[in-house]
């Protein structure tokens, strides 16, 4: 029997124009975590849906997205990435068609959840044919660099995206856009990339228990933190204990299973598990300033969705900066003080945003914004070379999905938990009689506080824990 393998087709320059393809729709992917922020209160009003029932378009492409990505990237190693690829692709792009059609909330929330479901299956995939194509430790770590930054830096873009389209088109065009560059996807990839074989002598089976648990598992995670502001105490605790039961019936299940969906030894690289706990720390920190800051502006600064979306800009181009800087320099000196180094400038992009005021301009927030948007470059780069770079072909798939998980996990943490303090402390003040501005900021100060402090954390993980250099051959899963 024989199961697929990635290569480039002969006369392509290594692999770049399929790497510039797949980066071009995972940052489709990425843009759908944050392009829709913006463009909320317009959707709320043009469907006529709840505030409760609003959160939900936000909910359901993480919920499904998350809980899948495990699952989908250990397909693309069983069965291929380019096969499992064009599938998610085809079911996001039919989920963001839909999405853009919508006539009630209903609709909107269910297509969101099939655009999570075909993000699932395509981000692991796509990253596993990346990983594939570059088999020299250097040059994989470069393609690496590159995919990991412009992925990053597409989440910040979907900020900006959402304002300008909200404002002068449509909120429908924020899921438009994905119908083209997904069909091109699905007409160029397989011509760019050829599936070559390799000898198996078993037929490739997904453990259908233990993807269920799996994914149950990370679904109840998510949910627990992503509504633990509005939910009690007693209900967030009940899901995230489900959570963890159900992980270890998973962990149980693939220690008795002839073919575990996850190979026991994939939990033993002390660097993966470095990289993947410190991407938790820095998604809940990073992802919950992007939310936190886009509100400052519009809420106590009263910028239009237009002007919120530009002033993302510069943020934007130190991610590139940031990311260019650490796909050039960690090849060289590898992961672990490139990482720390991202985590540095996270952290004291947080300590600077902390000082903010309710009457503040714009120039206030921009030496924050600045540190902390080079930081992420460094960060999202260094992360998903440690995470994924000397992986061997195996268990690209299963890596791919797991970074992308704890990525979606610290993103839950922070919009769950730090919002939830962030609005407790607003609370208070406004109920002490001060005004709405000043409240507002006092209750983001205290969530960057909380972010500095949760990236120096991550810093210290990173330089005490990490331990590979750049360079290192993959070894194979056992």
């Amino acid at each position: 029997m024989t199961t697929s393998t990635i290569a480039p087709r002969p006369g392509l320059r290594s692999g770049y124009l399929a790497l510039t393809l797949l980066c071009s729709v995972q940052m489709m992917l990425n843009l759908d975590d944050t392009v829709v922020n913006v463009a909320l209160p317009t959707i709320q009003r043009s469907l006529h849906m709840s505030e409760s029932d609003l959160t939900w378009i936000v909910n359901a492409y993480l919920l499904l997205f998350g809980g899948f990505l495990i699952f989908g990237g250990r397909c693309a190693d069983l069965f291929g990435g380019k096969r499992v690829f064009l599938v998610g692709v085809t079911v996001f792009a039919v989920a963001s068609l839909t999405t853009g059609l919508a006539q009630n909330g209903l609709m909107v929330v269910a297509s969101r959840a099939g655009q999570g479901i075909g993000g699932a299956l395509a981000s692991p995939a796509a990253l596993s044919i990346v990983a594939g194509l570059f088999t020299d430790p250097r040059a994989r770590s470069r393609a690496l660099g590159i995919w990991a930054g412009l992925g990053g830096l597409a989440a910040t873009l979907g900020v900006v995206l959402s304002g300008v389209i909200t404002q002068y088109a449509s909120w429908r065009w924020c899921f438009f856009i994905n119908v083209p560059v997904a069909l091109i996807a699905l007409v160029a990839i397989p011509r760019l990339v050829e599936t070559g074989t390799r000898s198996e002598a078993v037929r490739p089976r997904i453990d259908g228990l233990g993807a269920a648990l799996i994914t149950a598992a990370v679904a109840a995670f998510d949910y627990g933190l992503i509504d633990s502001g509005r939910a009690s105490f007693a209900a967030t605790a009940f899901r995230l204990g489900a959570g963890l039961a159900l992980l270890l019936a998973f962990l149980v299940r693939e220690r008795r299973h002839a073919s575990p969906l996850i190979p026991l030894s994939f939990f033993r690289d002390r660097d993966r598990a470095v990289a993947n706990a410190a991407n938790v720390l820095f998604c809940s920190a990073i992802l919950s300033m992007l939310f936190f800051l886009t509100l400052h502006l519009q809420q106590v600064m009263h910028y239009s969705p237009a002007r919120t979306g530009a002033a993302w800009l510069p943020f934007c181009a130190l991610v590139i900066a940031g990311f260019a800087t650490s796909a050039a320099l960690t090849p060289r000196l590898g992961v672990r003080w490139v990482l720390t180094t991202a985590m540095v400038a996270c952290g004291l992009g947080m300590l600077a945003l902390s000082r903010l005021s309710p009457t503040g301009g714009y120039l206030e927030l921009l030496p924050g914004m600045l540190a902390a948007g080079f930081g992420m470059g460094l960060a999202f780069v260094s992360i998903t070379i440690a995470a994924v770079g000397e992986t061997h072909e195996d268990i690209t798939g299963l890596a791919s999905g797991l970074v992308t998980t704890t990525q979606q996990l610290g993103g839950a943490f922070g919009l769950g938990v730090l919002s939830t303090v962030a609005i407790s402390r607003s609370t208070a003040l406004l109920e002490s009689g001060i005004s709405t501005e000043s409240a507002l900021t006092q209750g983001f100060r205290l969530a960057f506080e909380i972010s500095s402090a949760i990236l120096a954390v991550a810093a210290i993980l990173a330089a005490l824990g990490i331990t590979a250099k750049a360079g290192t051959a993959p070894a194979p899963a056992r």
